[in-house]
């Protein structure tokens, strides 16, 4: 389901960050190709003002000089005198023939330019027009037609540029195949930055739904063994049995009822607090009263098990904490169980209250086998058991769990460190106020 929800993300991912790069790319390719249109008009506007000052100024055009010219602007020259065409064969070809063009020009030029407006000493007006012109065989010219004075009595010099539009063509379409590259491109990048992305969003809910898994298979296989009992103890009561054997087979069914009514306590715990809906009643508290409390609690159940139990207070006065004191009770008290089924008859436990600075810590310590290095990182993993509990038919390795989760709900941290001389140390540790 993960892998699924992976795939459609990705593309979900990659196609909406590749429509916008589309659309920036698009928007950057259309100002680009207006911008080189905008150039090329300019440049031909540029060269053509420059070919006309030098006709103003030449008292005769060559053959070779207007080849020169057509070959450095790439566009087509005409000329006429007074109306008479300046016969020129030109070195330029032309999708149509160039004496077309030269037809088409003028009768195009006669629309822009007025050759009866002259200056008061009777000399024909200098003018430029700029039009486009279409040939017959579909191309395209940007055209620029001028009127050069010729001396006061009328006289004129009619020039008249065309330059072909089909690069402008050639070079949309050669961009637009590089952006569309680029585009390409960048979406396999997208691509492959998306796979990245969703697969570090996606890693929490896939180690959740794991850790969901493998919950439910471990809570599936503790229930079943006091199921197993129950119903087993159930079935022998039909039987013939004697009044003292059916006591005994309650009492197995009594007691794993109550292990499953545990278990199902822990799993609830657990679960709300997964979900952040473990109900709590914060509230100022004092820490040493919570010692206090817990300590005469455990006095006597720590006696009969036969280790000695004490209490160790700092002789300052402690700070209050915020924390809900059936809680706090709990988390205690399954430290306080811990330390007691995992350590030897008469090996002493202490709960300790200590003040660092700011930070206040309550200590649950043991001098029993203690912990391996291996085990502490796993110490409040859901369901696990050390070695020296696994034959406990009692420990379902939910107790550290839920203690953590409990220190976690009062913003708390849990730890664990060996005792010096051997035993283990569970610490909590609430933040300085």
């Amino acid at each position: 389901m993960i892998r699924k929800l992976h795939r459609r993300l990705t593309l979900l991912l990659t196609a909406l960050t590749a429509l916008v790069l589309g659309c920036a790319l698009l928007v950057t390719w259309k100002l680009s190709e207006e911008q080189y249109q905008k150039s090329a008009e300019e440049l031909f506007s540029s060269n053509f003002s420059s070919l006309c000052d030098r006709l103003a100024d030449a008292a005769s055009v060559t053959d070779v000089w207007l080849a020169e010219q057509e070959q450095g602007t790439d566009c087509v020259v005409f000329l006429q005198d007074n109306g008479a065409a300046l016969h020129y064969a030109g070195v330029l070809n032309t999708p149509t023939p160039r004496s077309t063009l030269e037809v088409l020009a003028l009768e195009a030029s006669a629309l822009y330019l007025d050759f009866d407006a002259k200056d008061s000493e009777g000399a024909i007006v200098r003018q430029e027009s700029h039009f486009t012109l279409q040939g017959h065989a579909g191309d395209t010219y940007s055209t620029a037609a001028a009127l050069l004075p010729r001396g006061g009595n009328g006289a004129y010099l009619q020039v008249i540029s065309l330059q072909n539009t089909a690069f402008w063509q050639q070079h949309r379409l050669w961009s637009a195949l590089q952006y569309t590259g680029l585009w390409l491109a960048g979406c396999g990048l997208l691509m492959l930055i998306s796979h990245w992305l969703t697969g570090k969003a996606l890693a929490p809910t896939a180690q959740a739904l794991r850790q969901q898994k493998e919950f439910i298979a471990a809570a599936s296989h503790e229930l079943r063994s006091p199921l197993a009992v129950i119903k087993t103890s159930l079935q022998a009561l039909d039987e013939n049995l004697t009044p003292e054997r059916q006591d005994t087979l309650l009492h197995n069914a009594l007691r794993e009822t109550d292990r499953m009514t545990r278990l199902t306590d822990d799993l609830l715990l657990l679960a709300n607090g997964d979900l952040g809906n473990l109900p709590t009643h914060l509230e100022e508290l004092a820490p040493d009263n919570l010692c206090i409390e817990v300590y005469d609690q455990f006095y006597l159940l720590a006696k009969k098990s036969l280790h000695p139990l004490t209490l160790r207070l700092p002789d300052e006065t402690v700070p209050k904490i915020h924390a809900d004191a059936e809680r706090m009770q709990q988390l205690l008290a399954i430290l306080l169980h811990n330390a007691m089924e995992h350590t030897p008859d008469g090996t002493p436990i202490e709960l300790v209250l200590s003040v660092e600075k700011t930070a206040i810590k309550i200590s649950v310590i043991d001098h029993g086998p203690g912990i391996s290095d291996s085990a502490k990182t796993q110490i409040f993993e859901r369901f696990y058991r050390g070695d020296a509990s696994r034959s406990c038919k009692k420990n379902f390795g939910l107790g550290l769990s839920v203690a953590h989760e409990l220190a976690r709900l009062h913003r708390a941290t849990l730890s664990i460190q060996d005792t010096p001389g051997g035993g283990a140390s569970f610490t909590i540790q609430f933040p300085g106020t």
